[in-house]
């Protein structure tokens, strides 16, 4: 289960407002309310923009580490390198694309659009993803370099 309550610690201890950091990630006010109460999960694309905003990892924001920050994040969200990177994972494992659709719970079209850079994989996918191969979120995002 991801914890998004550093959403609101974050945005708190910035002093920031709901309705700023709506305005900040171009998203309405109660669409964000309901990413930091956990009611819905935010997408991967906006948690990117929004640890891009205070300079923080991903793996900070959704309270898989206490390290806020690590020299020279990448900004932005490349789908081609997350897609790749996630290819990379699997073959490491000598996984196919049917075992991880089975662990992921999609259907194997659906990785094979994630390795391709096609479409996005949800945050929660992502988590579980990152959770199952014990890999940084920051490292299968290209916001810093893979160790493995």
């Amino acid at each position: 289960m991801i914890d998004f309550s550093k959403l609101k610690d974050i945005r708190e201890d910035n002093d920031i407002s709901q309705e700023k950091m709506a305005e900040i990630l171009k998203v309405n006010r109660s669409t964000y309310s309901l990413w930091e109460l956990g009611i819905n999960i935010i997408p991967l694309k906006y948690l990117c923009d929004f640890a891009d905003y205070f300079n923080y990892s991903l793996d900070y924001v959704l309270g898989l580490t206490n390290n806020k920050s690590h020299k020279n994040l990448i900004k932005g969200l490349n789908l081609k390198t997350l897609g790749n990177n996630m290819k990379t994972i699997r073959l490491k494992h000598e996984l196919s694309q049917e075992n991880i659709a089975d662990i992921l719970d999609v259907t194997q079209a659906c990785i094979t659009r994630y390795e391709k850079g096609l479409i996005c994989i949800s945050t929660s996918n992502l988590y579980k993803f990152c959770k199952e191969f014990k890999i940084s979120i920051n490292e299968i995002c290209g916001k810093e370099k893979m160790k493995r």
